[in-house]
């Protein structure tokens, strides 16, 4: 069973391949067997090559829908709907705006006077007080300056982090959108190979078969 999920699994990468060959296969078996008629041989290759035009539009799907964009069914869905005779319908929508709110921060200094009556004694233990609390206050500037700065490079990281990713990703739909059509591309223009020698030929192909 596990050998069966991996052939299938091994055919499917190459599902275009298969998908282009089978079309043909079948036009091939319309058109070729014994007796068959020069309008069926004629019709059979503008068939294949109106599938080798539809590529280019199953394309053009493949890349809009790549980029977000709404696939040329759903453009045209949405071109039917929006005729002037149907009844419009009215669809409303609401939303919730928010605001960042603002961080306003307040400190308050503590001091230590000398009393009403100052000494030297006391003028000498109030400087020492105050003293130290300016050394704890630097501390604390100092430590909040060092966590705002930790802070402001884990924003700087993430956001590099977050461009690289983006970068990627738009890298990878650039290359796939150059490079990616190619089989679709390929699979068109066999079609179309096909078609202009079946309705081309066709005459002389009925002759052959006949």
């Amino acid at each position: 069973m596990i050998q069966v999920k991996a052939i299938w699994r091994w055919l499917l990468t190459a599902r275009h391949t298969w998908l282009c060959l089978g079309v043909i296969a079948i036009a091939f078996f319309a058109s070729l067997r014994p007796g068959t008629t020069e309008p069926v041989i004629r019709i059979t290759g503008l068939v294949l090559q109106l599938l080798g035009i539809g590529t280019v539009i199953w394309g053009i799907s493949e890349t809009r829908a790549l980029f977000g964009h709404p696939t040329v069914l759903q453009k045209i869905k949405v071109w039917v709907q929006s005729f002037p005779i149907r009844r419009n319908v009215v669809i409303s929508a609401s939303g919730i705006a928010s605001l960042a709110s603002a961080s306003v921060r307040a400190r308050a200094y503590v001091t230590q006077g000398a009393g009403e009556n100052p000494t030297t004694e006391s003028r000498l233990e109030a400087l020492e007080k105050n003293i130290s609390l300016i050394y704890e206050r630097i501390s604390q500037s100092q430590a909040e300056t060092d966590r705002e700065v930790t802070e402001l490079l884990t924003r700087i990281k993430s956001e590099e982090q977050l461009r690289q990713s983006e970068d990627s990703a738009i890298q990878a739909k650039l290359e796939t959108t150059g490079s990616g059509g190619v089989h679709i591309s390929a699979i068109g223009a066999a079609w179309l190979f096909v078609g202009v020698i079946l309705s081309t030929a066709g005459v002389e192909i009925a002759e052959f078969i006949g």
